[in-house]
């Protein structure tokens, strides 16, 4: 079955990605995450809703759901193309994190999973859309917009760095699947109504 390392690699990635950080870190302070503030598992969630320590941790660790996955696909099942094996990876992790079956199929908006996995397979990309982010968030305190800023600017960065049609074609369908998944809160920016980042107390 020439297909079968591609899929153990897909359930595997799923199944790492899938793992609901942000709801267990914040049960573990007696808070449903889904119940406040926006009702998103990620990491900004938590940090709003719980502490800023719980949220870094849960930004770190679905950072690294992303990251393992692609990682070490191609060091456990080489392919003459790893390129394809590793966006493999990487999209079913996203996936389980956007989906996570643990949760009704209910995760989060896989931003720190998608930048996990960048991370992993165009490190200088992920490196510049990530200075966008941090550019764009102060300058305007929107968590949302710099994520939305960072993730369109992230094909043309790995296209730039990479020069890997593979990658470039899977950084423009993670691009396009974060700014839809961000629907809501650009109606929000256009509206003006978008809540601005604000610290919690630790």
């Amino acid at each position: 079955m020439e297909w079968f390392p591609e899929l153990v690699v897909a359930i595997a990635a799923f199944l790492v990605g899938s793992f609901p950080t942000g709801y267990l870190v914040a049960r573990a302070y007696g808070v449903d995450i889904r119940q406040v503030g926006s009702g998103n598992i990620g990491a900004t969630n938590v940090l709003r809703s719980v502490n800023r320590w719980a949220g870094r941790g849960v930004f770190v660790v679905d950072m690294l759901k992303g990251f393992l996955p692609p990682l070490l696909a191609p060091l456990l099942l080489p392919q003459p193309d790893n390129s394809i094996i590793q966006v493999i990876a990487c999209f079913f992790a996203i996936l389980g994190h956007n989906y996570t079956p643990w949760l009704g199929f209910r995760g989060g908006k896989g931003v720190a999973t998608a930048a996990g996995g960048f991370l992993a397979i165009c490190w200088p990309a992920l490196l510049l859309a990530a200075a966008a982010w941090v550019a764009v968030f102060y300058l305007k305190h929107y968590v949302s917009l710099a994520s939305i800023v960072a993730v369109a600017a992230l094909p043309l960065l790995v296209f730039g760095f990479s020069n890997n049609w593979t990658f470039t074609a899977f950084a423009t369908l993670v691009a396009v699947v974060t700014i839809l998944r961000h629907k809501p809160n650009i109606q929000r920016l256009l509206a003006g109504t978008e809540h601005k980042f604000e610290k919690k107390p630790s």
